[in-house]
């Protein structure tokens, strides 16, 4: 966790302002006598607010001179321009609750008035639930009284049909609509109310309304209804509508689970562009499926209506711009652009017919009535609207009806890919060149007849007939949409609300006469507002549904894909047969080279890139063989390119199949990237435990160095990942990396996003020959610092690494004249807010061995040194190692800056004392750097004593000095030559520093 500094202030400050402490660093100006900075980066200012610096863009003055000075941008905002008419950027309101947290002065009018909306709907709901239980309890037992003469009548959800056909219908299902209209009746009032109390909304809040927002009052009408329809959707309207339904929704939901594995070239549609058209067109269905789903959250008609207007976009419009410029960026630039599907009213039904049987949304029947009779202020019996929903309607009505060709084929389709998948390879051969409607295995009775009713378009439990006249005239009595006084509803309007929206007086509006809406009883119209049949408005899709829909020839077959987009060859790959993919394989005339080479599901992976993700070395032989077929080398380099969606191509999984590299390695991408930046020669890298690593890895970066074509070593930046990470911070091989080091243009000091140098990551991990390679490069630097200011030293894994990382660090020092080296290699913070420096001596003896003494010392421990040694020797220069900067200014966050200073200059304090001719040979210093146990009190007493003895000889041989009268004089003019040479010094040092101002 990162210290936290704060600031209070004792005058005007109010509040603790906070920031997180990031790093320390040493800073000395550049001037004289510059004294030492300490300087902390943090988070955040503890004063002020943060501000970007404003780059400003580099223009060219002869450009410049050259244009007009009116034609220059105004670098003021449009809104601030001289007349305009307000300053302020206008609220982008989307909701109604949106509206009532901008405007809270609005909200606190309306909010008493909104509870009250809602409990008195809830009344009447609990009002009517208690009713109907009462009818309810008083028809049982009236029923009870009959019920031995039916006896023997069967009572399952069956015996409303007899031989597929509608009995009459029951009083259930007039209550069920009875409850439907009820809802919508009380929904409308609720809505009515609800736009009431917005128009007795002060006016003065309503004018400012309309000025700091684009809202009109058409739209502040469809914002309300969509609120009151959310708020009641979960709790009361929408299960009545799923509870009215529930037999239709419970039939359709059969019949869509019964067709889940059709495929799109059975749905009558004309695919044009080959496989890659096809594929296209699965990437449109996907989208539409992804959109369409979200009809099952959704929480208002409105909201659904949006949701399907947005499903037919996706499927009807071409590839995202994001997902073009992405191709563009990384090169895939198709020579040939994909046709477009010629998108008329079949086809749309055809996209969203398969939409809806792969998205398995539920309860459609009541989500089609839902948008239909509960949209009171959108019309959606025309326009863009109402031919979205008569285009889902037509989709849902012919799979309650004429869908048995695609449950046929969607039966086959599965026997197929089951059997592809089994690697039984007499079934896969039966379905396929029998063109016999029987299937191969025995059948049970009830699976026979099944099968024998779909092909004849009949369904065993339910079937459709238009009811009687009777029965639909009283559907249209409960289905009308009128008020109390008879009267058609109309919806309140808030124009005369809004004084801001003023309308051209020339032009006079149309009235706007509203159907009423009706809801047959008949499930094949289409139109709920007139008695027109489905027959009068989808008869092509009808007319050729025995011809085109549900295609099983052999033709179709072998081009069918599952939901997944995968052929049956991607099949028998993704399952490791290789017996079922080379009987396919064989029948050339419906699976040739080219139809091999555009396989792909829809992530894009092609044949091989899926065999060698099985690690299968059979089916990778089986395709390799085939693909070498083509006689085109540019075909084949352009397939091994093929890249995924994640943008990887078969190079990338070469770790599965590492044979590959030395047979395909001139015709592989090697510095192709993923949407990761990583290439396959970073992703063989990072196979640390591949048995084969070395010579893998190897060769790959041989056939990488060839794909250059420019005669230069390898340019490892061409090979870094979207992180950061190049080569030397992946690999795991020493010899690889000191190859790497000497034969590649290769940044050895080249951080990641976490600032991380391959030296760190090595140590990191525990990888010491990594480490021990990398260390004997010289030009990577040890003292480097990551984010949070940790070197490579202090990042070790463990405490054996990291003395390690301290012995190649003394190694790297240059040894004195006697060959030993002595250095300070370490230093660190202890708990007693103290530090501790490690020194280590190394020499080599004479059977080559390097032995290595450490020791630790503390920065007293220092002082004391050098207060012995001159106590010692009083006459003799020693360094001064006192009056350090203390790293703990900061408790909570010690300075590794100061620490670092210190560690520099009392290494080269010993370095000094290690060459000092007084010193370098004293007893003292030795114990010091070799003995780890030091007694400061045994050695401070024995140079207390050397010093009295050495001050008594001095008595004894030497006579005391009386004139220093010359001496006087030399220092002086000592000092008198020093004083010179220090002002001339400090003169150029400020002519200097004035040059580089």
């Amino acid at each position: 966790m990162k210290p936290i500094i704060g600031l209070r202030g004792h005058v005007g400050f109010k509040n603790i302002n906070q920031a997180q402490l990031l790093s320390d660093v040493l800073y000395y100006p550049d001037q004289f006598e510059a004294q030492q900075w300490l300087i902390y980066y943090i988070s955040k200012p503890l004063i002020g607010s943060w501000e970007p610096v404003k780059i400003t863009p580099a223009t060219l003055p002869s450009i410049m001179a050259g244009m007009n000075p009116t034609s220059q941008p105004s670098s003021r905002p449009k809104d601030s321009q001289p007349g305009s008419g307000s300053s302020n950027q206008k609220k982008s309101v989307n909701s109604f609750s949106e509206l009532l947290s901008h405007f809270p002065m609005i909200a606190r009018q309306m909010q008493p008035g909104l509870e009250r909306v809602f409990k008195e709907f809830h009344k009447d709901v609990n009002e009517r639930a208690t009713v109907l239980k009462s009818q309810a309890s008083a028809k049982l037992s009236r029923r009870s009284s009959t019920a031995s003469s039916h006896s023997g009548s069967n009572g399952s959800i069956h015996s409303r049909f007899s031989k597929g056909h509608i009995k009459s219908s029951s009083v259930t299902t007039v209550s069920e609509n009875e409850d439907e209209n009820f809802i919508r009746r009380a929904l409308e009032t609720a809505v009515t109310a609800a736009i009431d109390l917005f128009q007795l909304v002060d006016k003065q809040q309503l004018s400012y309304l309309g000025s700091s927002t684009d809202l009109t009052g058409s739209a502040v009408e469809r914002l309300i209804e969509r609120y009151i329809t959310e708020q009641l959707h979960d709790s009361a309207v929408f299960p009545v509508l799923c509870n009215s339904h529930k037999l239709e929704d419970l039939e359709l939901e059969s019949r869509i689970h019964g067709m889940e594995h059709v495929d799109i070239a059975q749905i009558g549609l004309t695919i044009e562009g080959g496989r890659s058209g096809k594929a296209s067109l699965l990437k449109r269905l996907a989208r539409g499926v992804e959109e369409f789903r979200k009809m099952g959250v959704a929480g208002s008609p409105q909201q659904m209506l949006e949701t399907l207007l947005e499903t037919q976009k996706a499927i009807t419009a071409t590839a995202p711009v994001v997902e073009q410029k992405q191709n563009a960026a990384n090169g895939h630039i198709s020579e040939k652009p994909i046709p477009a599907i010629t998108m008329n009213a079949d086809t749309l039904v055809s996209l969203l017919l398969i939409v809806v049987i792969r998205s398995q949304v539920r309860h459609l029947q009541a989500r089609l009535a839902y948008i239909r009779n509960f949209s009171f202020l959108d019309d959606v019996d025309s326009g863009e609207l109402g031919y979205a929903l008569s285009t889902f309607e037509a989709v849902l009505s012919y799979l309650s009806s004429d869908s048995g060709g695609l449950r046929k084929a969607s039966r086959r389709n599965k026997r197929l890919w089951q059997a592809t998948r089994k690697g039984i390879v007499s079934e896969v051969a039966a379905i396929l060149e029998i063109q016999s409607p029987h299937p191969i295995r025995k059948q049970s009775g009830l699976e026979a007849h099944h099968e024998e009713a779909i092909e004849d378009g009949h369904d065993l439990d339910f079937k459709e007939l238009p009811v009687s006249e009777s029965e639909r005239r009283a559907s249209e009595h409960l289905s009308g949409t009128t008020t109390e006084v008879g009267t058609p509803s109309e919806p309140s309007s808030l124009a005369h609300v809004f004084p801001f929206q003023t309308e051209d007086a020339s032009s006079t509006p149309e009235p706007i006469v509203q159907r009423p809406k009706r809801v047959s009883m008949d499930v094949r119209s289409l139109s709920n507002i007139s008695g027109s049949s489905i027959r009068s408005r989808t008869t092509t899709i009808d007319s050729r549904g025995s011809v085109l829909e549900g295609d099983t020839s052999i033709e179709t077959l072998v081009q069918t894909q599952d939901t997944e987009g995968e052929s049956i060859l991607m099949m028998a790959v993704d399952s490791r047969q290789p017996v079922v993919l080379e009987y396919l394989l064989s029948l050339e005339d419906y699976f040739p080279t080219r139809f091999l080479l555009e396989d792909t599901n829809t992530e894009g992976t092609t044949l091989l890139s899926a065999a060698v993700q099985t690690t299968n070395k059979e089916l990778i032989e089986i395709i390799i063989h085939h693909v070498l077929q083509v006689r085109d080398r540019h075909m084949i380099r352009d397939y091994f390119a093929q890249a995924d969606v994640r943008g990887r191509t078969v190079a990338h999984y070469l770790f599965n199949a590492p044979e590959l590299v030395g047979r395909f390695g001139e015709d592989l991408p090697w510095r192709h990237k993923d949407k990761n930046g990583q290439t396959p020669l970073l992703a063989l890298c990072r196979s640390y435990d591949h048995p084969s690593y070395h010579d893998m890895v190897s060769g790959a970066l041989h056939f990488a160095t060839l794909e250059q074509g420019d005669g230069r070593p390898l340019h490892v930046d061409n090979h870094v990942d979207a992180k950061g990470n190049s080569l030397l911070h992946v690999i795991n091989e020493p010899s690889i990396a000191l190859r790497l080091l000497r034969h590649c243009d290769t940044n050895v000091n080249a951080a990641n996003d976490k600032r991380f140098t391959p030296l760190m990551v090595a140590s990191k991990y525990g990888r010491v020959d990594m480490i021990r390679v990398l260390f004997g490069d010289r030009r990577v630097d040890v003292q480097a610092k990551e984010l949070r200011g940790m070197s490579a030293v202090e990042l070790a894994k463990d405490d054996e690494v990291r003395n390690r990382i301290d012995d190649m660090i003394l190694v790297s020092h240059v040894p004195a004249a006697d060959g030993r080296v002595t250095a300070v290699v370490r230093s660190f913070f202890v708990e007693d807010a103290s530090i501790r420096l490690i020194i280590k001596s190394a020499v080599r003896s004479e059977n080559g061995m390097i032995g290595v003494t450490t020791c630790r010392r503390s920065l007293t421990d220092f002082e004391n040194l050098a207060k012995w040694l001159s106590l010692e020797h009083p006459a003799s220069w020693l360094p001064s190692i006192f009056n350090f900067r203390s790293p703990f200014q900061i408790t909570a966050r010690p300075s590794k800056a100061v620490l670092q200073d210190l560690q520099v200059r009392l290494d080269r304090f010993l370095k000094i004392m290690l060459a000092h001719t007084t010193f370098s040979t004293h007893e003292l210093l030795w114990e010091f750097i070799l003995f780890p146990e030091v007694q400061p009190e045994m050695m401070e007493e024995r140079s207390r004593k050397k010093a009295e003895t050495r001050a008594e000889n001095i008595k004894e041989q030497y006579e005391p000095v009386e004139d220093v009268r010359e001496v006087e004089s030399f220092v002086g003019h000592a000092r008198e030559a020093l004083r010179g040479v220090n002002h001339s010094t400090k003169s150029i040092m400020r002519r200097v520093a004035n040059i580089r101002n």
